[in-house]
C-alpha cells in the first residue's frame, strides 16, 4: 500500500482521505492486524490511488 501511494507520489494519509477510509481501518491492515481485507476497503483505497482493482491486483505479490 505504501509502494503505491508513493509510486503516485502520495502519502498514505492523502490515500485514505481521497478514498474515504477510516484511518484505524488502514492502520490495523497496514499492521498485519487485520489480514482479509473487505473488498470495499481495498476499492476505497483503490479510489483514493485513482486505480482500478485490477491494477491494484496487478501485482507479483498476488502470483
Amino acid at each position: 500500500m505504501k509502494e503505491l501511494a508513493a509510486e503516485r507520489n502520495m502519502t498514505i494519509h492523502q490515500v485514505i482521505q481521497r478514498g474515504g477510509l477510516n484511518q484505524a481501518t488502514i492502520s490495523e491492515l497496514m499492521n498485519g492486524r487485520t489480514k482479509h481485507p473487505k473488498v470495499s476497503t481495498i476499492q476505497k483505497f483503490c479510489s483514493g490511488l485513482n486505480i482500478s482493482l485490477n491494477d491494484f491486483f496487478d501485482s507479483n505479490k498476488f502470483n
